[in-house]
C-alpha cells in the first residue's frame, strides 16, 4: 500500500513560519529544513512555491514539527491515496 498524500494548503505560509516559528519550532532555511526533514532542498523550494505540492504522510508530519505547527494547519490528506498533486501545475 502507497503511504498517504498530502498537499499543502499554503507555501507562503510554510516560508512565514521557517522565518518566524512557533516556541516549539527553529528558524529555519530552505536547506536547513530540508537537512531537519531528510528532504531535498529542491523539494522543499519547489513545496514553498507549489510548484510540487505534495509530500508523504511522514514527510508533512516532520515539516510541521521543525517548523512548531500542526500538520493539518499546513496539509490536508489528498483526495485519494492514487491522486498525486505533484503532476499538476499552477494556471496563472
Amino acid at each position: 500500500m502507497r503511504p498517504g498524500r498530502y498537499r499543502i494548503h499554503d507555501g507562503r505560509l510554510l516560508q512565514r513560519l521557517m522565518r518566524n516559528p512557533g516556541p516549539a519550532g527553529t528558524e529555519h532555511t530552505v536547506r536547513s529544513l530540508a537537512r531537519a526533514t531528510g528532504l531535498s532542498a529542491s523539494k522543499v523550494q519547489r513545496l514553498i512555491t507549489e510548484e510540487r505540492p505534495t509530500v508523504t504522510d511522514g514527510q508533512a508530519t516532520r515539516i510541521a514539527e521543525a517548523v512548531g505547527e500542526r500538520r493539518r494547519a499546513l496539509f490536508a490528506p489528498t483526495p485519494s491515496p492514487s491522486s498525486n498533486g505533484d503532476h499538476e501545475r499552477k494556471r496563472t
